[in-house]
């Protein structure tokens, strides 16, 4: 490594731990006069600064008409989170591990609802002493109509452990901690259960069009396996809170979330079609008086990502090709619209008079908190978080590629990432491709029912070094293919049984675009993905330059992801009723000689491409404890590569999950992969 590599790779590692100390607004709440927004905050990754330290620590309060006027509102020494107004607008509940303060030990954590007045800095615990503990988890809270109860979701507290004794032998869907709903009142902090079924409670919503705190609407599953929305979907039913009577009210096959209560009718969003994950999502109606499912919007060309009730309509969120726009559903107004990924919005007010808050970041800015209110152009600056990145010189611009697909039958919305050093604009401003082809780094997101538009921050590994990638003068490619979200059923569907038949080749069309437009070099190229994306980085390595376009990748970076199908299904916590969907089937439901989940798996099309010398160096990232994608998938690459005798880096990250939380895991990771890009890519041109 020379003097200038030396030196280029220190600035991108304090410019890396930069973006990791950076903080970004969670969980936004509009107070009811609209004159506040309250809010939690989050690292880039959900990350700890070190194994026991906790993801978030403090809850934030802004004025919603003064920029900049975000400020702490409890004192950070404690994890708080998942704030709700109070009806009157007095208090915020919120979500707290400061009762462990104590000295509890790390094996008995738990959390505790507490209320603080909008002008305190002392909050108060709402549940009596007895129950300060009780509770390792809470899911969801919100206050009755009237602000006197708060009801939540959480499992019945373990009165004791046999992990000690070994005396601790699981028995599948018997003895299962379901979740509950309970309620506690906000004044006496006496507890008790509403509803503790034969199911698992995953969401709830008050019931608010009547008189007084009478009716929830909650839905159910059946087990609390990560699998059984997708097996046995998922069930609404009515609980009164004077006798707590369960009502029926409808089941669908899948999942039902966002759910939003509205003129005696649940909303929620759903799968476009009701029994397949690759549909879309949609928004659907059922009335309490005929329990009949509709749907309402969205889905054939477009996808609903949220609802928020705003007085007499709900406000949705709707992600429209590259587009996030905030529109109201029974109006069919659009309210917000830009091609930035909205990370998080709530509302307050009524149609008329109606509050916003949301946050969003792009390529150049950290993710901040905005207030909008509709019908003016005020648009309000309220958070700091990121002004030390800010504060920086631009990383770079941001272009939107629309290419076609290779078989002809979509248009394919991609992003290309320019270092600021090459941004090109002719004297009409018009955009225009860097005077010469740049290395390039090709991202593939995960899902696959997901999509990438211009944004700071997202749920991806790949996305934080972004910033470090561009200041080193990389160009960077963002490929949504086939399958993801966005773009409706069809797009979606592409996905059911179509692993490697269709995204792949996305892959392919998108970086041979970005070569004939002078974007991307034909002889610098790596692509790295992270979960799906980590799939289709394993499938690009057995089918590198197959198609004879005159190019190939370089290297390619593959985290936690999927290498065979059928044994997905054997092991992911959602394998049998939604990886199978990807795959084409199940094992035990199809012919011996049938053999479709094969055409997607990289392990299966190693032996042929490794005898033509195809794949390329590889460095492969998994964590040791990922229940979504196992650790096994890259086991069965690792082997095969070292049978084969080819090049590859194999890293293994002890007590991690499908993503990383731990932030000494999170330095090596990126640090590994930017040296990996250097390496394989060469030197760019930093600014």
């Amino acid at each position: 490594m020379d003097a200038t590599t030396t030196k280029e790779s220190t600035k991108s590692a304090a410019l890396l731990q930069d973006i990791l100390d950076t903080i970004s607004p969670a969980g936004v709440r509009v107070s009811p006069d609209g004159k506040y927004v309250v809010y939690s905050i989050r690292f880039r990754l959900n990350h700890r600064k070190h194994i026991d330290a906790p993801a978030v620590a403090a809850l934030w309060i802004a004025e919603s008409t003064v920029p900049n006027s975000a400020r702490l509102f409890t004192d950070g020494l404690s994890s708080d989170w998942m704030p709700e107004w109070s009806p009157d607008g007095q208090s915020v509940a919120f979500l707290s591990t400061r009762n462990n303060a104590d000295g509890a030990s790390k094996q008995a954590k738990s959390c505790a609802i507490y209320l603080q007045h909008r002008g305190s800095t002392q909050p108060r615990v709402v549940m009596a002493p007895e129950h300060n503990r009780s509770f390792t988890s809470i899911s969801k809270l919100g206050f009755s109509p009237s602000g006197a109860y708060i009801a939540f979701v959480a499992a019945s507290p373990s009165e004791k452990s046999f992990h000690e004794s070994g005396d601790d032998a699981v028995v599948w869907d018997q003895d299962t901690n379901f979740q509950h709903l309970w309620l506690v009142d906000v004044k006496s902090g006496e507890l008790r259960i509403l509803f503790d079924g034969d199911a698992n409670v995953t969401d709830f919503v008050w019931c608010d069009d009547r008189k007084g705190d009478g009716d929830l609407a909650i839905m159910t599953q059946r087990s609390t396996h990560a699998d059984s929305q997708y097996l046995h979907g998922t069930t609404a039913s009515i609980v009164s809170m004077g006798n707590t009577e369960v009502r029926p009210l409808c089941h669908v096959p899948r999942i039902m979330w966002s759910p939003v209560w509205l003129h005696s009718a649940l909303y929620f969003v759903g799968n476009n079609i009701s029994d397949q994950d690759t549909s879309g999502m949609s928004i659907f109606r059922v009335y309490e008086a005929q329990q009949v499912v509709e749907k309402v919007a969205h889905g054939e060309v477009d996808c609903a990502a949220g609802l928020v009730r705003a007085d007499d309509d709900i406000v949705v969120h709707v992600e429209h090709g590259l587009e996030d726009q905030l529109r109201l559903l029974l109006a069919d107004i659009t309210l917000f619209s830009q091609r930035k990924r909205i990370v998080d919005y709530h509302v307050s007010g009524t149609v008329q008079n109606l509050h916003v808050a949301l946050s969003w970041g792009d390529v150049n800015t950290p993710t901040e908190l905005f207030s909008l209110k509709v019908g003016t152009r005020d648009l309000h600056k309220l958070s700091e978080h990121g002004r030390v990145l800010s504060s920086a010189s631009p990383f770079g611009h941001c272009h939107f590629l629309s290419c076609p697909t290779l078989d002809t039958k979509e248009m394919l919305d991609n992003l290309y990432l320019v270092p600021t050093q090459y941004v090109v604009r002719d004297d009409a401003e018009h955009e225009q491709p860097p005077a010469t082809p740049l290395p390039t780094i090709v991202i593939v997101h995960g899902g696959p029912y997901g999509r990438r538009t211009d944004a700071f921050d997202a749920y991806d590994p790949f996305y934080l070094l972004i910033q470090p990638m561009l200041r080193e003068g990389y160009g960077i490619l963002v490929v949504n293919y086939r399958g993801g979200s966005s773009r409706g059923e069809r797009f979606a569907n592409y996905a059911r049984g179509g692993m490697g038949h269709f995204d792949e080749p996305d892959i392919t069309a998108s970086v041979q675009h970005a070569i004939s437009h002078g974007y991307a070099d034909a002889e610098r190229l790596v692509l790295g993905g992270w979960s799906q994306g980590g799939y289709l980085a394993y499938l690009s390595a057995v089918r590198n330059g197959g198609l004879g376009l005159g190019w190939r990748f370089a290297g390619i970076v593959a985290g936690a992801g999927i290498t065979d199908w059928d044994s997905m299904s054997l092991t992911s916590d959602v394998g049998a009723g939604y990886e199978s969907q990807f795959a084409g089937g199940v094992p035990w439901r199809m012919d011996k000689n049938d053999v479709r989940s094969r055409s997607g798996s990289a392990l299966w099309e190693f032996k042929a491409a490794a005898q033509i010398g195809r794949i390329p160096p590889m460095l492969m990232l998994h964590g040791e404890r990922d229940d979504r994608v196992p650790i096994s998938q890259a086991w069965g690459f690792q082997r095969a590569l070292d049978d084969a005798g080819l090049p590859f880096t194999f890293v293994i990250y002890p007590r991690e999950g499908h993503v990383l939380r731990e932030r000494k895991h999170i330095e090596d990771m990126s640090e590994r992969i930017l040296t990996f890009i250097r390496k394989h890519l060469g030197e760019a041109d930093v600014v």
